[in-house]
């Protein structure tokens, strides 16, 4: 069948993934010497909107502190990847439409929307505002429907081999991206014959 949309992630996938050296930036930036547990635990709860940033890091470290004093350190960690964006526009310039799904928290989005590599991408699904996070099989039919595509005329790409596994389940045609945009791009055009 004819590939007529392709979702992607966004960290480890159009932007390089970095969420290591961020939060180590972040805890340094809080006077801690990492991130506890509690921050990790929270991860799902920010990324489907359903706890403030601001609340988190005052449980965390006592204070009130505003998001956007990370947000240079977001920037400096996840970069565009040229070649994973030049081929989501070769393949609009194709016919298909390029959509993404990303489990994020709003900061995140916030700084995103500011970067200009989202244009081009419709929809755009950010897990913080959809209330859906991956791997909950919700998410990836929020964008089905967004799109108004049957699975079975889209592929996904992820650098997550669990994500990957889930849409597959749904009858996506799956990627999994291992940070070889060649690769990634040859295994899309392989679902074309």
């Amino acid at each position: 069948m004819q590939t007529k949309a392709v979702i992607f992630d966004i960290g480890g996938v159009l932007l390089s993934l970095g969420e290591a050296e961020y939060r180590r930036g972040m805890a340094l930036k809080l006077g801690l010497q990492h991130m506890p547990p509690q921050y990790e635990q929270a991860i799902p709860y920010l990324q489907r909107g359903e706890l403030a940033e601001e609340d988190l890091l005052r449980d965390i470290c006592g204070l009130r502190i505003h998001v956007d004093r990370f947000d240079e350190d977001w920037r400096a960690h996840f970069r565009p990847v040229p070649a994973m964006l030049a081929l989501a526009d070769e393949l609009r310039c194709r016919g298909m439409r390029t959509a993404i799904l990303s489990n994020t928290q709003p900061s995140h989005v916030r700084i995103m929307r500011t970067m200009g590599f989202l244009e081009g991408f419709s929809p755009v699904v950010m897990s913080c505002e959809a209330g859906y996070r991956k791997p909950e099989p919700a998410a990836y039919r929020f964008v089905l429907e967004r799109l108004g595509l049957e699975p079975e005329s889209v592929a996904y790409v992820d650098d997550g081999a669990e994500y990957v596994a889930v849409a597959a389940r749904l009858g996506i045609r799956s990627i999994l991206h291992k940070g070889d945009a060649h690769a990634t791009r040859e295994a899309l055009l392989a679902l074309e014959s």
